[in-house]
């Protein structure tokens, strides 16, 4: 215990983790902010696990900070599981709809794994803040919220998922692509973190809204995105970047886009990537890119690959805004 205290518990941070946790811990402390972080530490056997690490502000009751009441959860054959059924989830084949019914119950399988995750964490923050003296109610508040909008999650995936399984016809709807694009953005930050990679997101303050089933949106844009995450593993890290953007073409169509500072595609391959069960992968089935072309173009839009100006690859794939064209 003498080991962990002060800087101590520091000293056990898996070195790839060190930088990303030590900016959190002391741009946080430094404006006595609750805070939270994912990262690998090292047990007393040497091996590293992944932490659910909470931190809460505690102040005496003159108003003096006393510190950090922290909370850290063994999270790592839960980590584990997630990344294994992300890859799975990018590679399934529904080019049936028995198949597509399967994509999309693994899609939605992850859905609820993530909030209920959330949840798990969020009411242990809770705890810490009701046992605090005093009791920090403003951040069980926000924490409290956090909760409802994760159950909000977890309720919607199952709803679609009882659809599916009625054996109905899927519901079209407006969906605003840029909030599908939020969506993969805080679905994949954690892992392309880890990965040393800098996303950004590129969207106007206006809604494209097209008519699609979001979950099937959803599914093309992690497709994309975790494509060149894996493109950029052989980059040099620090150099790792992707670029999320959304923008209006024409009157009547929206072009969704997904750059990488990866290694790009061969010219001569252009053409054939999105052909089923062609992969570049060692590990690939192949479908990942056939499943998304399918998707965009029974919703009446387009799908393509190029090489960007500056290296790297960019897949855009366009749709026609809600009214312009029926599907």
């Amino acid at each position: 215990m003498a080991q962990e205290l002060g800087n101590g518990w520091a000293e056990g941070v898996h070195r790839e983790d060190f930088d990303r946790c030590l900016k959190i811990y002391i741009d946080h402390f430094d404006a006595r902010k609750a805070f939270r972080m994912q990262y690998r530490l090292r047990r007393h056997d040497g091996a590293y696990h992944w932490i659910d690490d909470t931190g809460i502000p505690r102040y005496a009751r003159d108003g003096t900070f006393l510190g950090y009441v922290g909370s850290s959860i063994d999270i790592h054959e839960h980590r584990e599981t997630q990344a294994e059924l992300r890859r799975r989830l990018l590679e399934i084949a529904h080019l049936n709809r028995r198949a597509e019914a399967a994509a999309v119950a693994a899609s939605i399988a992850h859905e609820l794994n993530q909030p209920l995750a959330a949840i798990l964490s969020n009411t242990e923050a809770a705890e810490l803040c009701l046992s605090a003296d005093p009791a920090r109610l403003d951040v069980v508040k926000e924490v409290l919220a956090d909760i409802r909008r994760d159950d909000r999650r977890a309720a919607d995936a199952i709803m679609h998922m009882r659809r599916l399984l009625t054996k109905r016809e899927h519901d079209l709807q407006e969906v605003d692509l840029n909030d599908v694009i939020r969506s993969v953005h805080e679905i994949l930050s954690p892992q392309a973190a880890e990965m040393g990679v800098a996303v950004s997101v590129n969207q106007p303050q206006r809604a494209f809204r097209v008519l699609a089933d979001p979950m099937h949106l959803q599914q093309v844009v992690l497709n994309l995105v975790w494509n060149g995450l894996d493109a950029m593993l052989k980059s040099v890290p620090g150099k790792r970047r992707m670029v999320l953007q959304t923008a209006k073409v024409g009157e009547s169509t929206v072009e969704v886009s997904v750059t990488d500072s990866g290694t790009g595609i061969p010219s001569d391959k252009l053409s054939d990537i999105f052909e089923t069960f062609y992969t570049t992968k060692q590990q690939g089935t192949g479908l990942g890119l056939s499943i998304a072309r399918t998707i965009i173009e029974s919703y009446g839009g387009k799908i393509w690959a190029e090489n960007g100006p500056e290296g790297g690859a960019v897949f855009r794939f366009t749709l026609p805004l809600a009214g312009a064209h029926p599907v």
